[in-house]
């Protein structure tokens, strides 16, 4: 399914963006749904668990661009927004005033490849970091690939679930 929608091994980062929510939320499983898949698609968290209601924000980032051309692109410590909002728009359109980050945890998504075999399609090939939102400084508005490197050891995509998990379990 995913790759007969996402043809090709460098996305753009619209394209990247819905493709890697749609790659943690198969990865994680059934009892975690996307907030767009239920008509939600303006939310302020990209991921539900059903029965305990934890939000997820999804943050990703790539090394390789669209617009690099098949050229090796200068190497980046790329920034994740992580700024706290003044509020949200519920599933019913109604505003609520809640100032600070809507979600409890996030994945931050990388994928480092910058070579002629970099696959962004490819779910083997990223990098995750799993952190959750009382571990982010209280109003710091982005977060570096460094920064997380030293709050939070990375996963790759088979051990996703369980870093998740543990993470939950520990807060």
């Amino acid at each position: 399914m995913l790759k007969r929608r996402y043809d090709g091994p460098i996305m753009n980062n619209v394209s990247r963006g819905h493709y890697v929510e749609c790659m943690i939320a198969i990865t994680l499983g059934t009892d975690w749904q996307l907030t767009w898949a239920s008509g939600w698609d303006w939310a302020a968290w990209d991921l539900e668990h059903l029965c305990s209601g934890i939000r997820l924000e999804i943050k990703q980032a790539a090394a390789r661009q669209t617009w690099d051309n098949g050229q090796t692109p200068a190497r980046s410590n790329p920034v994740f927004d992580i700024a706290p909002r003044r509020g949200y728009w519920t599933r019913e359109g109604l505003w609520v005033d809640a100032p600070g980050r809507q979600a409890d945890a996030y994945i931050f998504a990388w994928h480092g490849r910058d070579d002629n075999d970099a696959d962004q399609t490819d779910p083997r090939q990223w990098l995750f970091f799993v952190v959750a939102e009382r571990d982010l400084s209280q109003g710091q508005k982005s977060i570096g690939l460094r920064r997380l490197q030293e709050i939070t050891d990375p996963c790759d995509v088979v051990k996703l679930r369980g870093a998740l998990k543990l993470m939950t379990v520990r807060n």
